[in-house]
């Protein structure tokens, strides 16, 4: 694999990148689409993004998927296939794998948890990134 040398023109680069992701999460994802956006190419940016940023572009935008999920499923206004549209997903089904990757539960139970839980308590976003495998 090719090591590429950061430099300040490149890093500025990551950050234009990840302002795209950041505004544009909802929409369909191409890294190569993204790499002319910030005039880079693909390859080079997805190893310069993931060493900057601790993930490659597409991770860091079904992370940014998933935080707006949680975010509008907080809000109770929304019906899932709703949200699901807002984060950029055709259909309910990867919306809800995705989400239940992320938190470890689909996004109806994740809701249903939050509204029981007592008010004034902080909510379950995250399953653990390393879970202990010794239980």
């Amino acid at each position: 694999m090719k090591k590429y040398k950061s430099t300040a023109a490149d890093r500025k680069k990551i950050i234009k990148a990840k302002e795209i992701i950041e505004v544009d999460f909802n929409k369909p994802f191409s890294l190569n689409r993204l790499a002319r956006r910030v005039g880079m190419s693909p390859k080079k940016l997805n190893v310069l993004f993931k060493e900057s940023q601790m993930f490659t572009p597409y991770e860091f935008m079904m992370e940014h998927r998933a935080h707006e999920g949680i975010i509008l499923l907080l809000q109770n206004k929304l019906r899932i296939y709703e949200i699901a549209w807002a984060c950029g997903y055709d259909t309910t089904e990867p919306f809800s794998k995705m989400y239940k990757r992320y938190t470890g539960m689909a996004p109806s139970k994740w809701r249903k948890l939050q509204l029981s839980a007592p008010k004034g308590t902080y909510p379950y976003i995250m399953k653990p990134l390393f879970p202990d495998e010794n239980l």
